[in-house]
């Protein structure tokens, strides 16, 4: 198989937790450096340590990779620049985030000028909560990919079937989608003991419906009467989390609900770990990285039909259900009547499905015939 050069213009990179993307582009950079490929990452600076160099390329164990300074986020002219003198060596140009200016702007100049294949990841852009926001403004940047970007050299990345009709809807039935869904480095096992606390984590934000939870613990008479807490992981200084707080607070839930703020790292794993369930209610999700994240820990997950993750069932390693407040009401009581045998297999059928369906070093081989399609529909 011929070793592919790809370039990754990005917002954020890992090591920053500043969303989802950063670790999953940083775990397909890496799988596809071990096959013996050349990841070429240019990005911003947003959520870096001080002591990471800044304007300067650095070879890496996920590839060759910059990170830039950028006054204007959206419009991160570093990286732009950066990316645009080293796409005659790149293979495909594989962009993030439909509506983030700068992947437009990079689309657009290739069709003109490069001609390189193109692949653009939606990253749950595209869903339809996230559309209500700044509406005009999305769609005036759907319209002018529609308009200036050349279809010819666009495909697109989508991780479910929801995202795919909505890639669609945005730009055509005729529009080119590869499906191929979020894959992850997956960490060692923590061994460690359960602990009486179901746990949310991720970004506080509408679409995750965290009140529809909090409202379902507060009616469930099994979990009041328990030693059972609600762990809430993430930041939540920001209008949603305040009033998340408040209706704990109004619900005189506060000894039983926690707002413990952001962790990652070797915390974040021992939390995830240690948690009975985790529990993803959300609007919608393209993916949701933190369930997978929960089974690669040997922890079952609750998460809502408004995500991709029907699988839980089929693997009886969690549950899939609605998100309204009575149906999470209904499965809360049902986790705490488990028998102990029945949570002990729930725990090791997740552990073993996070191993058999989500390693991406165990699924690289998807990506690398996602570019190599590409590049035959279009060589160059």
């Amino acid at each position: 198989m011929k070793k592919l050069t790809i370039l990754f213009p990005t917002g954020s990179f890992y090591p920053a937790q500043t969303g989802g993307p950063d670790n999953t582009v940083y775990w397909i950079t890496k799988a596809l450096t071990r096959r013996g490929h050349q990841p070429i990452i240019a990005s911003t600076d947003r959520g870096q340590a001080l002591p990471m160099p800044r304007g300067q390329w650095l070879d890496t164990d996920y590839g060759r990779v910059i990170y830039t300074r950028n006054p204007i986020h959206y419009l991160p002219l570093g990286v732009i620049r950066r990316a645009m003198k080293r796409i005659r060596e790149a293979d495909v140009l594989h962009l993030s985030m439909i509506t983030y200016p700068a992947s437009f702007l990079m689309a657009v100049i290739n069709s003109k000028f490069y001609r390189k294949p193109m692949l653009w990841s939606s990253r749950g852009d595209l869903d339809p909560p996230m559309l209500l926001r700044s509406p005009q403004k999305k769609k005036a940047v759907i319209s002018l990919i529609n308009k200036f970007v050349d279809k010819d050299l666009l495909w697109f990345h989508s991780t479910c079937d929801a995202e795919t009709e909505y890639i669609r809807n945005n730009f055509g039935a005729d529009s080119k989608v590869i499906q191929i869904p979020n894959y992850m480095e997956l960490p060692k096992r923590i061994e460690t003991s359960k602990e009486k606390y179901f746990m949310f984590i991720g970004r506080i934000d509408p679409k995750k419906a965290i009140e529809n939870l909090i409202e379902a613990l507060g009616r469930s008479k099994p979990f009041l009467a328990s030693e059972f807490t609600l762990k809430i992981v993430g930041d939540y200084y920001n209008d949603y989390g305040r009033m998340l707080v408040d209706k704990v607070e109004s619900m005189g839930l506060s000894q039983k609900i926690r707002f413990l703020g952001h962790r990652d790292g070797r915390e974040k794993e021992e939390l995830l770990a240690a948690a009975w369930f985790t529990f993803m209610p959300s609007h919608t999700e393209n993916f949701g990285i933190v369930v997978m994240e929960g089974l690669a820990q040997g922890t079952p997950a609750v998460a809502s039909t408004g995500t991709p993750w029907k699988i839980l069932e089929e693997h009886h390693a969690g549950y899939w259900i609605p998100n309204d407040p009575e149906s999470l009401e209904t499965v809360i009581d049902r986790i705490l009547a488990l028998p102990a045998e029945e949570l002990s297999q729930m725990n090791e059928n997740a552990y073993r499905l996070a191993r058999e369906e989500f390693s991406i070093h165990a699924n690289v081989s998807e990506w690398e015939e996602a570019y190599q399609k590409i590049l035959a529909w279009n060589p160059h």
